[in-house]
């Protein structure tokens, strides 16, 4: 088993991560359905997607499952990977 430094396990996610406004676009959800899926509210959503503020863990976790993605490939800081949406943000 090979042993990859800190820094092969960042690139090696390159192009993994995704943002929580991408992802959401992705799905065809809206601020409002998104938020009603997740148990928060459409401006806590906004806040996350902005940066403005961070998602507890229990959050966090309940994005990944409504979002059907792993926790780890979900972008919730603004200087971590991203990748773009293929879709037109809302």
């Amino acid at each position: 088993m090979v042993k990859l430094s800190l820094e092969e396990q960042k690139l090696s996610r390159i192009g993994s991560r995704v943002s929580l406004k991408a992802k959401r676009v992705d799905l065809n959800l809206t601020l409002e359905k998104a938020s009603k899926l997740i148990g928060i509210s459409k401006y806590s959503l906004y806040n996350y997607e902005h940066h403005r503020t961070s998602p507890s863990i229990e959050i966090a976790e309940k994005i990944a499952k409504a979002y059907h993605v792993e926790l780890d490939n979900i972008k919730f800081a603004p200087d971590d990977t991203e990748v773009v949406s293929s879709k037109k943000m809302k």
